[in-house]
């Protein structure tokens, strides 16, 4: 399965913007989350997965018998910060996306190099 950039950044937003210290998202409420509606069930939960892996969210993963993966999001981490404050904005994710769509696939970590180089670029920095 490919993982779906604009989906791990529209769960990431999700995320932020639904979960506080008190309350974690729940696999139902995860799948229906307003923002998520342009992707199906195992799109999610598959770049749930993946973002945990890549240490940008905290959560809980189970299979049980009937082989459904059931998901709880607790909080963004640290690194889940990073990425999502560095392509929170929709000028600078249209123009990441844009320079990496000359190559056939790139990983969130150079997505992140990517959008930090054009904030730089923008801000005038070294």
């Amino acid at each position: 399965m490919e993982l779906n950039h604009d989906c791990a950044r529209d769960l990431l937003l999700s995320i932020e913007k639904h979960t506080n210290l008190n309350e974690h998202l729940m696999h139902d409420e995860v799948i229906n989350l307003p923002e998520l509606i342009d992707y199906n069930r195992d799109t999610i939960i598959y770049t749930a997965q993946k973002l945990q892996e890549a240490g940008f969210i905290n959560g809980n993963f189970d299979s049980y018998f009937d082989g459904v993966v059931y998901i709880s999001i607790s909080s963004l981490t640290y690194n889940g910060h990073v990425f999502l404050d560095t392509v929170r904005d929709n000028v600078v994710w249209k123009e990441t996306k844009k320079a990496a769509s000359n190559f056939s696939s790139v990983s969130l970590p150079i997505l992140l190099d990517i959008g930090a180089a054009y904030l730089k670029n923008k801000l005038s920095l070294p």
